[in-house]
């Protein structure tokens, strides 16, 4: 199986709330300008950006709903304050084109949901009545986990904001300056190279950022500030300098990996073992269910699963969810007030989630002979799924299991 070995493999349009998209355009006297943006393999923030250089606007003064793939062709909706005008980009990668004015922006939760159009390349003929199958049960949901997406800043399973609550903030700061993804630009990519060879030499390193003439603030201003004598030790304060998005995301990432390691506990409680699948994903292993009766369906579609977060009492939850929390918080090594120490990070936020994805609004086509991998076949699958939702954890219910 092979996804998004071309940008059109994985296209994605926002689905807003009833409330939002139903406000008229010409008759509401709205001062917000609610646009459509379409990019084609560009990362969110960065999209974002280029808007607000283009057009001297504020980042801050820009809303969205939500996060969107880089790897995509992704439509989605933002709000601009209107006395900045009717905008308009026309790019090959990159368009906005003005729908309405709207009384209120755009916020992250305003998002009803995403609807998919995915091709799955490289699939052999032996696999077809497998992924048929699991096509034809597709309405049974899978496991609603968190998938690698989320997890853009863990190396080798471990995560930043767990070390920080562990005090082990040399730990935390070395995952951040040194790891790097292939994704990443040279550049940086050579810059962390060079830490990691380097790693306590700061003034070594700091000659290194000069003449090389990288421009990154987080990594200028760490290394400033380390490359005093009295600061060399003082990781903890170093880590103050990462900007406060990168921050919320180390948290949130450990918060969505303890959910799926709770959510894995208690489905094992409900699919029998020889009823279970195990795929890796980059922090550990996710469970899916083979097949699922009607009656356990029925029992889960509903259920949620909360977050963990440090000021709620969990007493008030029945006594199988605050096993599977005790159970997951020994095994990681921490305690439910550990998480206070993360505030400096940025705090947990909590939420209850759905233990399962349901897609809606199904369609797929017959295998086809694949035109980018010789002797193997595609198929074309298009589904809709709430908001935070991953399309792809979908795609492995469907091709994997």
């Amino acid at each position: 199986m092979k996804l998004r070995q071309i940008p059109e493999d994985f296209i994605v349009e926002e689905i807003l709330d009833n409330d939002i998209d139903g406000i008229k355009s010409n008759t509401d006297k709205g001062s917000f300008n609610l646009y459509i943006l379409k990019k084609t393999n560009i990362e969110n923030l960065k999209a974002l950006s280029y808007v607000s250089k283009e057009f001297n606007i504020p980042l801050k003064d820009i809303g969205y709903c939500g996060l969107k793939d880089r790897h995509a062709i992704t439509t989605q909706y933002i709000t601009i304050p209107s006395n900045y005008g009717t905008l308009s980009i026309d790019e090959e990668n990159l368009k906005l084109n003005y729908i309405k004015t709207i009384k209120k922006p755009l916020k992250i939760g305003d998002l009803k949901g995403n609807k998919f159009k995915i091709t799955v390349r490289g699939i052999d003929k032996n696999n077809f009545l497998k992924i048929g199958e699991n096509l034809r049960n597709l309405n049974l949901g899978a496991p609603n986990y968190y998938d690698d997406q989320r997890f853009g800043s863990v190396f080798h399973n471990k995560f930043i904001a767990k070390e920080y609550l562990k005090g082990n903030y040399e730990n935390a700061l070395k995952i951040l300056l040194i790891n790097y993804k292939k994704s990443e630009n040279k550049r940086i990519k050579d810059l962390k190279r060079y830490i990691k060879s380097n790693w306590n030499d700061w003034k070594k390193i700091l000659k290194y950022i000069k003449n090389n003439k990288i421009k990154s603030k987080m990594f200028v201003n760490i290394i400033k500030y380390l490359n005093y004598e009295e600061n060399q030790i003082n990781y903890k304060e170093a880590l103050k300098y990462v900007d406060n998005r990168l921050k919320k995301l180390f948290v949130s990432a450990y918060q969505s990996y303890l959910w799926n390691e709770c959510v894995k506990e208690l489905l094992k409680n409900y699919i029998p073992k020889d009823e279970r699948i195990y795929l890796d994903y980059s922090c550990g292993t996710f469970l899916f269910y083979k097949k699922i009766d009607d009656e356990l369906f029925n029992k889960l579609k509903d259920k949620t699963f909360p977050t963990i977060a440090p000021d709620i009492d969990y007493n008030e939850f029945d006594e199988e969810y605050q096993n599977i929390i005790s159970k997951v918080l020994k095994k990681e090594g921490i305690k439910l007030n550990d998480f206070n120490k993360l505030n400096d990070l940025g705090k947990l936020s909590y939420s209850e989630r759905y233990i399962l994805s349901i897609p809606k609004n199904i369609k797929y086509e017959t295998f086809k002979k694949d035109e980018l991998n010789k002797g193997k076949y595609k198929i074309t699958l298009e589904f809709e799924l709430n908001k935070g939702s991953y399309a792809t954890i979908v795609i492995k219910r469907v091709f994997n299991a």
